[in-house]
C-alpha cells in the first residue's frame, strides 16, 4: 500500500520520519517530499503548514504526484471537550469545517454548498450541501483498538487517554475561552485545528481513505501548564507510536 503522510509542521513528522527506511528527498515544485518504506508499505511524507487552503493543497499534490492509496494525517489540536487534558488523543471519527457560515441562507453552521445551479422554471438556486466530511471508519476503529495496548509517554503528570469522536477544523486559531465553548456548544467536536476536515474533504472529493490523529496541545480553559515544546516530544512520540503499529498491521 501506498500511504501519504500529512502534517502541518517538520516537527509533527519527526516520530513518522525515524520508522521509515531509506528514505529519500523528492523535490515537486516549491513543496519537498520524503519516500521510503515502513513494514512492507511505500510511505510518502509532506509538510502542509497551517491552514485548510494549504493542507488541500498539499493533500492534492500528494495524490496527483504519487498515486497513494490512503492519507494519513497527525499533529495538534486545541481540546473543546473539557474532559480532555493535554497530551490526549483523539482519533477522528468526522469532521466539520466550522468557520464556513451560509447560515443567513438556511443552512446549518459548517454546512457547505456543492453543485450550485439556477433553475430554468423557478429561477431560484439549487444544491447540494454537506455538513460532515467522515474518517475511514475500518482504520478509524483499528487504530482506536491498536491505541489501547500501547504504553503512551506521560505529559507532563498526565497519563495520556485516547478518544475517538468529531474534530472541528477553521482558519482560526482558538485563543478565547468564549470562542472554544461556542464551538463546542455548536458542534461538540472534540477538539479543534486548521487542517484535518480539509484534508478530509479532499479525500472524500478523490475517493481515498482518510486517518486522523491530533494530540491535545491546550485544554479549553487554558488552566494547563504544560510548555508546548514537552508537549510536542512527548506527544508526537505517542502518535508515533500508534502510527507505527497500525502501519504494520496493515494488509498489503
Amino acid at each position: 500500500m501506498k500511504i501519504g503522510i500529512i502534517g502541518a509542521m517538520d516537527e509533527e513528522l519527526i516520530p513518522i520520519r525515524a520508522i521509515i527506511q531509506n528514505l529519500e528527498k523528492i523535490q515537486k515544485g516549491n513543496r519537498a517530499f520524503w519516500h521510503g518504506s515502513a513494514h512492507g508499505h511505500e510511505i510518502y511524507l509532506t509538510r502542509c503548514d497551517p491552514g485548510k487552503v494549504n493542507a488541500v493543497i498539499a493533500t492534492q499534490q500528494m495524490i496527483d504526484h504519487f498515486s497513494v492509496d490512503a492519507i494519513f494525517n497527525m499533529g495538534s489540536s486545541g481540546a473543546l471537550a473539557p474532559e480532555l487534558e493535554v497530551g490526549d488523543l483523539v482519533i477522528a471519527s468526522e469532521f466539520i469545517q466550522h468557520d464556513f457560515n451560509v447560515t443567513d441562507w438556511g443552512l446549518k453552521p459548517g454546512e457547505l454548498m456543492f453543485d450550485i445551479l439556477m433553475s430554468d422554471s423557478t429561477g431560484q438556486m439549487q444544491f447540494r450541501s454537506q455538513q460532515i466530511f467522515n474518517a475511514h471508519a475500518g482504520f478509524t476503529q483499528k487504530t482506536f483498538n491498536i491505541a489501547q495496548h500501547i504504553k503512551l509517554t506521560q505529559i507532563g503528570n498526565h497519563s495520556p487517554k485516547v478518544y475517538t469522536g468529531r474534530i472541528l477544523s477553521g482558519d482560526q486559531f482558538i485563543g478565547k475561552r468564549e470562542k472554544a465553548q461556542e464551538l463546542w456548544d455548536t458542534h461538540q467536536g472534540l477538539c479543534t485545528d486548521m487542517e484535518a476536515a480539509a484534508i478530509a474533504h479532499t479525500c472524500e472529493v478523490n475517493g481515498l481513505p482518510f486517518l486522523c490523529i491530533r494530540a491535545i496541545s491546550d485544554k479549553a480553559d487554558h488552566t494547563a501548564v504544560v510548555s508546548f515544546t514537552d508537549f510536542l516530544v512527548g506527544a508526537t512520540a505517542n502518535y508515533g507510536k500508534i502510527f507505527d503499529e497500525v502501519i504494520k498491521q496493515l494488509d498489503s
